[in-house]
């Protein structure tokens, strides 16, 4: 009895090694190939089965921070797409030079343990074929600052009920995904200013005694310097909120939003397109805020992660 082609190879990369990326950057890769062979046989006849090419799964992360974002990348010639589903979370995939990548991002509170990952890849012929991996969210190393106290004209600003109205409107904006990719390299700082306030910070206001967390990175200005897009995209809010004041957000696409808030002046619309760099409002001291600087803030698949690192990451184009 004959068998005219051995089936199907699943090549899974996930390495330790450190490999030369374009020669620009180490990353790290844990390696795992996985062939599956199947033989079809039937009574005194043979059967042939399609060889399905390799497909090749990037994990650039052993673990990831609170807080932070990570890519997982998935390539083969016969893929159109993918999904990850994570935290109860489902993280897509989007085209890119070198095949899919998707932005992991992990929430700040996220609880310090190993976490399941279930990767679907989908195929030409409708078919798809999955990948079990593993993440290990380790200690975002978030600070306790000193007591905050609200100027007696803005305690008012402490109110729960305002805080969770704009937040739900803030999500509102952070959960739209734009499967346009704006953004040509590295985002940038669109400030020089000293950081005052890291991400995820522990805040106690001596106000109401409550505590809260700091979801973005506050960077000390004097008022009315320009502040600049920290990449390309498009503006998907320009007015001001109770506590973030007079706010900006742009749409990078992918999931990726960036927000610049408590500024003097707004010089954008929604719906403009804006070029890394390009100047869109003034810094100040609107809102719930006790003196001049930028609130900036990064939220990737509607979560919020620390802008400092997310500079870093080599995002994929």
């Amino acid at each position: 009895m004959a068998v005219s082609d051995v089936a199907s190879s699943l090549i899974l990369l996930d390495t330790n090694r450190k490999v030369s990326h374009n020669a620009l950057r180490v990353l790290h890769y844990r390696a795992l190939v996985l062939l599956i062979c199947a033989i079809v046989l039937g009574l005194g006849s043979s059967r042939t089965v399609r060889a399905q090419p390799s497909i090749i799964v990037a994990q650039e992360f052993d673990s990831l921070q609170q807080g932070t974002v990570g890519i997982l990348r998935i390539s083969g010639e016969e893929i159109v797409g993918g999904n990850a589903s994570i935290f109860d979370r489902a993280y897509p995939f989007f085209p890119t030079t070198e095949g899919f990548a998707s932005l992991v991002a992990v929430p700040m509170d996220q609880k310090v343990r190993e976490y399941p990952i279930v990767t679907t890849i989908y195929l030409k012929d409708g078919s798809s074929v999955q990948w079990d991996g593993n993440l290990n969210v380790s200690p975002g190393g978030f600070i306790a600052e000193p007591d905050f106290t609200i100027p007696p004209d803005k305690a008012k600003l402490l109110n729960p009920d305002i805080e969770v109205a704009e937040e739900t409107r803030l999500q509102a904006i952070y959960s739209v995904l734009t499967p346009e990719r704006y953004w040509e390299g590295p985002f940038v700082q669109p400030v020089d200013g000293k950081l005052t306030s890291p991400f995820g910070s522990v805040r106690t206001f001596t106000n109401d005694g409550e505590v809260r967390r700091h979801s973005g990175y506050d960077l000390k200005t004097t008022s009315g310097l320009s502040i600049v897009a920290s990449a390309s995209g498009r503006v998907v809010y320009a007015q001001p909120l109770d506590i973030h004041g007079n706010n900006i957000v742009v749409d990078h696409g992918w999931g990726v939003f960036s927000e610049y808030a408590h500024l003097s002046a707004i010089y954008v619309v929604p719906g403009q397109f804006m070029l890394q760099g390009e100047i869109i409002g003034a810094s100040g001291n609107t809102g719930r805020s006790t003196g001049s600087h930028l609130h900036w803030e990064i939220a990737v698949n509607g979560i919020r992660v620390d802008p400092a690192q997310f500079l870093r990451l080599r995002l994929p184009l």
